[in-house]
C-alpha cells in the first residue's frame, strides 16, 4: 500500500515523543492520495507548571487529533495570509513590489524610507529578525514604528535573513494602503476565494471555530498556563492576535485547498485565484547570493539540510512554522506534503521534528513517485 512508510513514521514520531501530534496530507493539483492524524492534540491535561519534559504514558483522557483539529499556523501564517494578501493587491493595482515604506509611512527613518515591498517579501531588507515589540512599544511607538525606529542590521539586498519584524511591517503597509485590517483582508482576499471557512485569526473569538479541537502549546510562564485558542508567537499575542508574521489558525482540510491552488501554479476550482504570471514571479528565486534562497513569501528549498529532506526538486517552495507546521510542493511534479503538529506542546526546545520531517518528504516522494508511474 502506498505510503506505508509514512504511516509507520508518524506512529513511531509520537511514540517517541518527537511530537505529541501529527496530521499529514499528501497530494497534488489532481487528488488528495494520503491523510492521516496521528497522536494527541493535548497530552497535559492540567496547567500545572511542568517539571521537566513529558516522557510519560498518554493519560486516559488526552484529547486524540483528527483531520479537523485546528493547528497554529506560527510562521506558515506569512504565506497562507500576509504574502497572498500582498500578492492579490499586486494584482488589483493596490500595491506594487517597488512600493516604498515612506509611501505608507512618510515619517519613517531615512534609512529605512527606501525599503520596498519585494524586499519585505524576500527578507533582505535589512531589518532585523526579531525583538520584543511590547519592549519597544513601551517606549511609546505603535507597532509600525517600533519596526522603523529599530536599527538596521545590514545593507539591503546584499544577504537574506529571515525576518518576522520586516513581515508585521509589511501587513502594516497594505492595511495603511487598504484602510482595512490584516484579518479583513485575508478573509475576502484569500480564505473566502478558496472556500477555507476553518481558517482564520483570533480563534477564541472568531465563529467560524465554534466546536473546533485546537491543539494545545507550550506551558507560558506569563499565561500561567498551556497556550490554547490564542496565538503561540509573542509579538502577534501582544498585537491582539492579528499580525504579519503569525495569527493565522487552520486544519488540514482547508490546508489541502491552499495546497492544490499552489500544486496548479495559481488556479484553483476552475479560476485563476492568482494569474499565472503572478504566481511564476512570487516562486521565482530573487536571492540569488543567499545564503537562503527567497520567491516573494516562499522559501525556496536548496540544497543541505532542509525541511523537505533530500528528494525534493530544487527551489521547491512552501514555508514552515516555528509550532511545528509546514506546507511544500515539489516544483517539478506539483506534489505536496502537509505537516501538522503543535512540537511545542512539550517544549519549544522540542528538536525530534527536524529529522522526522525531512525522513517524512523523503518516503512521500519516493511513494508518491512510484505511485505516479505505475497509474
Amino acid at each position: 500500500m502506498w505510503f506505508d512508510n509514512i504511516d509507520d513514521m508518524c506512529v513511531k514520531a509520537v511514540g517517541n515523543y518527537d511530537v505529541p501530534s501529527a496530521v499529514v496530507a499528501v497530494g497534488d493539483g489532481n487528488g488528495v492520495y494520503f491523510k492521516k492524524a496521528y497522536g494527541y492534540s493535548r497530552v497535559i491535561m492540567n496547567d500545572d507548571r511542568p517539571e521537566g519534559v513529558f516522557r510519560g504514558p498518554f493519560p486516559d483522557n488526552a484529547i486524540k487529533a483528527g483531520t479537523d483539529t485546528v493547528y497554529d499556523m506560527a510562521s506558515l501564517s506569512k504565506l497562507i495570509g500576509t504574502t497572498m494578501v500582498v500578492l492579490r493587491l499586486v494584482e488589483e493595482g493596490e500595491m506594487t513590489l517597488a512600493d516604498t515604506v515612506s509611501r505608507y509611512f512618510p515619517d519613517a527613518p531615512e534609512d529605512k524610507r527606501g525599503i520596498t515591498v519585494k524586499q519585505l517579501m524576500t527578507h533582505c531588507s535589512g531589518i532585523t529578525a526579531h525583538f520584543n515589540l511590547e519592549n519597544e512599544c513601551g517606549k511609546g511607538y505603535d507597532i509600525p514604528h517600533a519596526v522603523l525606529n529599530y536599527p538596521l542590521k545590514y545593507e539591503a539586498e546584499t544577504k537574506v535573513e529571515y525576518t518576522c519584524m520586516g513581515y508585521i511591517l509589511l501587513a502594516k503597509m497594505a492595511e495603511v494602503c487598504t484602510g482595512k485590517t490584516l484579518d479583513k483582508l485575508a478573509d475576502e482576499l484569500v480564505f473566502a476565494p478558496l472556500g477555507m471557512t476553518r481558517t482564520g485569526y483570533c480563534p477564541k473569538e472568531n465563529a467560524r471555530f465554534d466546536g473546533a479541537d485546537i491543539a494545545t502549546e507550550e506551558w507560558s510562564p506569563r499565561l500561567g498556563r498551556y497556550i490554547h485558542g490564542v496565538v503561540h508567537d509573542e509579538n502577534a499575542r501582544f498585537s491582539g492576535g492579528v499580525s504579519g508574521n503569525a495569527g493565522v489558525f487552520s486544519c488540514v482540510d482547508d490546508l489541502i485547498r491552499f495546497a492544490c491552488m499552489l500544486s496548479r501554479r495559481g488556479e484553483y476550482g476552475g479560476k485563476q485565484f492568482l494569474s499565472r504570471q503572478t504566481f511564476e514571479r512570487a516562486i521565482t528565486n530573487h536571492t540569488p547570493y543567499g545564503p537562503e534562497f527567497r520567491g516573494l513569501g516562499f522559501q525556496l528549498t536548496v540544497g543541505g539540510l532542509n525541511a523537505t529532506g533530500d528528494l525534493f526538486s530544487p527551489l521547491s517552495y512552501g514555508h514552515n512554522g516555528f509550532t511545528g507546521t509546514s506546507l511544500y510542493v515539489d516544483r517539478e511534479t506539483g506534489m505536496y506534503v502537509i505537516l501538522l503538529t503543535n512540537r511545542v506542546h512539550y517544549t519549544r526546545q522540542s528538536d525530534g521534528l527536524y529529522r522526522f520531517r525531512r525522513r517524512l518528504h523523503n518516503a512521500a516522494t519516493a511513494d508518491y513517485t512510484r505511485m505516479i508511474i505505475q497509474q
